[in-house]
């Protein structure tokens, strides 16, 4: 049985994937400027590189967008020939309007990376008004695949397109055109906006769950619960719209929801590169902006078999580790896994075959390259958004084995901890926190300020010796706890 949980109670709005009460896969919502992936938005292009054949959008954030000539809709209508002698300055100009999409978030120095070739997904289609292609989920069977592809053909001019998902392979033709008259018309509804703004503009911006749940929900999720009632509310009417309606659930109780399910130790342990597995043996994620190198090693277990079961046995449960942790840290970009050491071929296809089976249960495109001469395994994941390591943390060599906690990670965390003495008997309270993040806060007053006039709690804040957690060290009377802080002071 999986489960969707939505903490949508405060600032930072978090959705989890749970199989079993056991977290798989995590996404963090934070209030921000950045362009987010799905988002659409009227661009002025700031600068063409033809020789990056490539242009500079400015999207209205911070930073500028990268759109590549292979995404322009004006280059994929040209033929093969054209194509290779049509620069990327014969089709677009500097200080021209154009719609995007973001198709990769922000990470790092790197602008978001986005498409002109833009898409409205559905339940049951994708579609592209300017990507003339059916393409159908490799998932359903072949002796149905006709018949989808026949349909999708009549469907459309010659400049749309259709990607036809998994749920389409029982053919359900009336559902079907209902959906692609509704993204016909979602995608008018956004020309006419943008026409009526003067770029760069925000044009579409889906909510918070949207593109998660696009991802996520399939026949076995049973349920969704979410802690917010507005959010509840929307979440109901959006999972209503499903051939096959899933039950959402409203969760008021006083503990917090994620705490109920266990899901912030889960998120915590993500923050460790160490992974020690069932057997004793462990594994190690060396996460660098190149890429991302994973060490397996033996550790404890040594088996009761000969060396190389012992290794093939180690490698396997390794490998199935691998793929689980890739998607809960939502790692992505090049990957290079350092197996124990196989000499047979049939050892590593064994290894090569469980990671296969591993793969369709992320929903993430991966290619699995195999082993080198060297016997390291090469693979890639697609990044779409940055990995929770990314977002909680931040690099700092001499803590917490490389990183520690974001400030933002902090306060959003002290946000949801304020909140539960909300509606308790007190006026104010104590907080020790990390020194790093009082000082944040310092230089942030309107930060404290906002979660004070939200929670009706006045804070005073001291610095604690950990560099990760924050605790309340008193509660009540204002004068109470004002008293306290300063004799602790003295």
């Amino acid at each position: 049985m999986q489960r969707v949980v939505i903490n949508a109670t405060g600032m930072e709005k978090r959705t989890a994937l749970l199989d079993h009460d056991k977290l798989i896969e995590c996404a963090i919502h934070r209030p921000t400027e950045k362009p987010l992936t799905g988002n659409i938005y009227k661009g002025k292009v700031q600068k063409v590189l033809p020789g990056m054949q490539a242009v500079f959008v400015d999207i209205g954030t911070n930073k500028n967008g990268f759109l590549h000539k292979d995404d322009l809709p004006a280059y994929q209508q040209l033929s093969d020939d054209d194509k290779k002698k049509t620069s990327i300055s014969n089709l677009i100009r500097e200080g021209e309007s154009i719609l995007v999409q973001v198709s990769k978030e922000e990470t790092g120095d790197k602008g978001a990376k986005l498409t002109a070739l833009i898409s409205f997904t559905g339940h049951l289609l994708v579609y592209f008004p300017f990507t003339p292609h059916v393409g159908i989920s490799k998932k359903i069977k072949e002796s149905k695949r006709n018949a989808l592809q026949t349909w999708g053909s009549s469907m459309l001019s010659d400049a749309e397109g259709l990607i036809i998902r998994t749920e389409c392979e029982d053919f359900p033709e009336q559902e079907m055109n209902r959906e692609l008259a509704s993204l016909r018309r979602q995608f008018k509804e956004a020309e006419i906006k943008s026409a009526g703004k003067k770029a760069p503009a925000s044009i579409v911006q889906p909510p918070f769950f949207y593109p998660i749940l696009e991802r996520w929900l399939n026949t076995k999720v049973e349920e969704i619960v979410v802690d917010d009632y507005d959010t509840y509310n929307h979440v109901k009417e959006y999972a209503a719209s499903y051939r096959n309606p899933y039950s959402v659930k409203l969760y008021n109780k006083k503990e917090p929801l994620f705490r109920k399910f266990g899901i912030e130790v889960d998120i915590e342990k993500t923050l460790s590169p160490l992974v020690w597995l069932k057997n004793g043996s462990s594994l190690y994620f060396n996460v660098t902006e190149a890429l991302t190198a994973i060490d397996v090693n033996t550790g404890k277990f040594t088996g009761k078999k000969d060396r190389s079961k012992t290794v093939v046995e180690t490698n396997l449960i390794a490998s199935k580790e691998i793929m689980k942790q890739l998607r809960l840290r939502n790692i992505a970009g090049m990957i290079v896994i350092d197996f124990i050491t196989m000499q047979s071929n049939e050892d590593k296809e064994q290894i090569m075959k469980a990671m296969r089976e591993e793969v369709r249960n992320d929903s993430s495109t991966m290619v699995l390259h195999g082993f080198t001469k060297m016997g390291l395994f090469e693979m890639t994941r697609k990044k779409e958004r940055p990995s929770l390591l990314e977002t909680l943390a931040e690099k700092q060599s001499h803590l917490m084995d490389g990183y520690i906690l974001r400030a933002e990670t902090l306060y959003y965390k002290m946000e949801r901890l304020v909140q539960e003495y909300a509606f308790e008997d007190a006026e104010a309270l104590w907080m020790e926190v990390p020194h790093h993040f009082s000082e944040w806060l310092k230089k942030n007053p309107d930060k404290q300020k906002a979660i004070e006039e939200q929670t009706g709690l006045i804070l005073f804040i001291s610095a604690g010796a950990s560099n990760r957690e924050m605790i309340v060290r008193q509660s009540g009377k204002e004068y109470e706890v004002k008293s306290r802080v300063l004799k602790d002071s003295d």
